[in-house]
């Protein structure tokens, strides 16, 4: 007979995980040369399109995170300025 449990613990799930070697130098290389075919117009027509939306996506993050940066500074700078002129109205 077999044994009731109230706690049962599941085994762990068992995967196979390959990594896979990115080299983003070379990727951004090819990239280039592609839209530099296309700009001349010597890309071959009947050659997929591939969507650089991964590209993208990260010089949408480094540009957003500049002009957070910016905004913060100015900010700061602001809130200093409003700070010295208070001083002076109040203590002067």
């Amino acid at each position: 007979m077999s044994r009731i449990s109230f706690f049962r613990v599941p085994k762990p799930k068992q995967f196979k995980y390959e990594p896979i070697f990115y080299d983003e130098r070379k990727e951004a290389l090819k990239l280039r040369e592609q839209q530099i075919k296309q700009e001349l117009g010597l890309a071959d027509p009947n050659e997929p399109r591939v969507s650089n939306i991964k590209g993208r996506m990260r010089e949408y993050y480094k540009h957003n995170l500049r002009h957070k940066s910016r905004g913060n500074i100015r900010f700061i700078i602001t809130l200093i300025i409003l700070c010295i002129l208070m001083y002076f109205l109040l203590y002067h």
